[in-house]
C-alpha cells in the first residue's frame, strides 16, 4: 500500500466548517489507495479512562484520571490505543505508525493497557485512547486536501504526549512554520 501522507498530521484548515473536524489535528496512520486511517488527538471525550475501563467490565482501574479522546466520527464505540511502545510487533490488529507509534483495537492492547492501570504503572505508557476513528475513501482525502481543507504535516510525536490538548492545533501548524491566522489570510487573498 502507498502510505504517501502516513505517517503524519492532518491539520484542519481554518475555518474548516465540518464541526467533526473543526480544529482538529488527526494522526494519520493509512494513506494508501483503498483509502486513510486516522484519528483526532485533540478532542476530549465526555469520559475518563477509569470511567471507559468499568463501562467496558473491567474490574480494576475505574479512579484512573486520564483524558479519553474522540478519534473520529466513525464507529464512536469502537476504543482504540495510539501508543508509544516500539517494541509491539505490527500485524494481528497493530498498526506500525513511524518508528515509535503503535496504534490499535484489539482487546489485547486494551487488557495490558488495563493490567497497567490497576497496578497503578499507567505512567509509564504514553498512550492515547480513543473512542471512534476517521477514515475516508479513496480518493476522498486527496480531494479534500486539494480544496484545503486539510494541511498534511510531518509527524512529531510530541505533539501527541508533550503538547497541552488545546495547544495541539497550533504546535501542528508550527511545523510547517504557519500559524493559523497565517493560513486564515492566505484563503482570502484575492477575494473581494
Amino acid at each position: 500500500m502507498h502510505t504517501g501522507l502516513a505517517p503524519g498530521f492532518l491539520i484542519a484548515s481554518p475555518p474548516l466548517g465540518d464541526p467533526n473536524f473543526d480544529r482538529t489535528v488527526v494522526l494519520l496512520a493509512l494513506h494508501g489507495e483503498d483509502g486513510a486511517l486516522g484519528f483526532v488527538v485533540n478532542r476530549q471525550a465526555p469520559l475518563t479512562l477509569g470511567e471507559l475501563l468499568e463501562h467496558a467490565g473491567y474490574d480494576e482501574g475505574h479512579d484512573d484520571p486520564s483524558q479519553v479522546w474522540v478519534g473520529g466520527p466513525v464507529q464512536p464505540q469502537s476504543g482504540w490505543v495510539v501508543i508509544d511502545d516500539p517494541d509491539l510487533e505490527p500485524g494481528d490488529g497493530i498498526i506500525e505508525v513511524g518508528d515509535r507509534l503503535r496504534v490499535s483495537s484489539s482487546r489485547e492492547v486494551f487488557d495490558q493497557l488495563a493490567q497497567k492501570v490497576a497496578k497503578g504503572s499507567r505512567d509509564d505508557v504514553r498512550c492515547l485512547v480513543m473512542l471512534g476513528y476517521s477514515g475516508w475513501a479513496p480518493s476522498q482525502l486527496e480531494g479534500e486536501i486539494a480544496r484545503g481543507a486539510w494541511l498534511p504535516t510531518p509527524l512529531d510525536s510530541s505533539i501527541l504526549f508533550d503538547v497541552k490538548p488545546e495547544d495541539r492545533w497550533e504546535k501542528a501548524f508550527a511545523l510547517l512554520g504557519l500559524t493559523p491566522s497565517h493560513v486564515m489570510s492566505m484563503h482570502s487573498v484575492g477575494e473581494a
